[in-house]
């Protein structure tokens, strides 16, 4: 039998927690560690829709990147979207784990499998972080002016829309950081990029990295985080092949463009 212990365990192994900021919130988030675990299912986010979706699946356990408890609660109610979401997960007996700032620096996790999206060779570390392990570089598979390469994120990573400034520089060596990682900016130069792909980028971000020449590639923080989901998936089911384990097909961004 095998129980949310277990897949908590085993991906503890995949991301340990002391890779994880210290202001993070990691780990088993929800749920009864010997409850029995025949179906997973893998997402970014822990959305009401995704609990729905577990449970219509017939799931005992959500893992997902973004944590369901992130900032303080001090009441679970229907009145919010936190609230619904533990009240739906707590009443159907579904668990949840979420790993973020941990999946983000360790080895395989969201960092590499966003490189791994854009084909990226030759990938190391950007050394970002508070234990300077945030953030991967590595190379294109053929230099590209930065339109061209905002344009081929684009469609590497499914995304709606791009947003981009052009550092003036053809491209050859790519620095990525899924998510919010505008503000690493001065390791993927010191990591030799020539561009710089993340989420959720200010104004203020995009004219300082054109500033030091630096094509900054806002991509939006769905599509950099997400290929996670499927990145938990396939391991947790090469770990354990007698359990059902799928990623979600009702999640998608929130954000769209016209």
């Amino acid at each position: 039998m095998t129980t949310v212990q277990d897949i908590l365990t085993f991906m503890e192994g995949l991301a340990p927690y002391e890779l994880a900021e210290s202001w993070d919130n990691v780990g088993l988030l929800c749920g009864d560690r010997a409850q029995k675990v025949t179906s997973v299912l893998c997402a970014l986010d822990v959305t009401e829709t995704v609990v729905q979706e577990a449970a219509e699946r017939g799931a005992q356990l959500v893992v997902a990147h973004h944590p369901a408890i992130f900032t303080s609660v001090s009441r679970v109610t229907s009145d919010d979207t936190t609230g619904r979401v533990l009240r739906y997960a707590i009443k159907h007996d579904i668990s949840i784990i979420c790993m973020h700032t941990n999946a983000d620096c360790a080895e395989g996790g969201v960092n590499d499998a966003l490189a791994s999206a854009l084909f990226l060779t030759n990938v190391v570390s950007m050394e970002a972080g508070e234990n300077g392990m945030l953030g991967r570089v590595g190379d294109l598979p053929r230099e590209m002016q930065p339109r061209e390469f905002a344009l081929y994120v684009k469609e590497c990573l499914r995304a709606g829309g791009v947003r981009f400034c052009d550092g003036g520089k053809p491209i050859t060596r790519v620095a990525v950081g899924g998510g919010a990682c505008g503000k690493l900016m001065d390791y993927a130069a010191a990591g030799g990029a020539q561009a710089f792909v993340i989420g959720d980028c200010s104004y203020d971000l995009m004219q300082r990295a054109q500033a030091i020449g630096l094509s900054l590639v806002d991509a939006g923080h769905f599509p950099t985080e997400n290929p996670v989901a499927a990145v938990f998936a396939d391991k947790i089911t090469a770990a354990f092949p007698q359990v059902l384990t799928e990623v979600s097909e009702r999640h998608a961004d929130c954000i769209q463009f016209v």
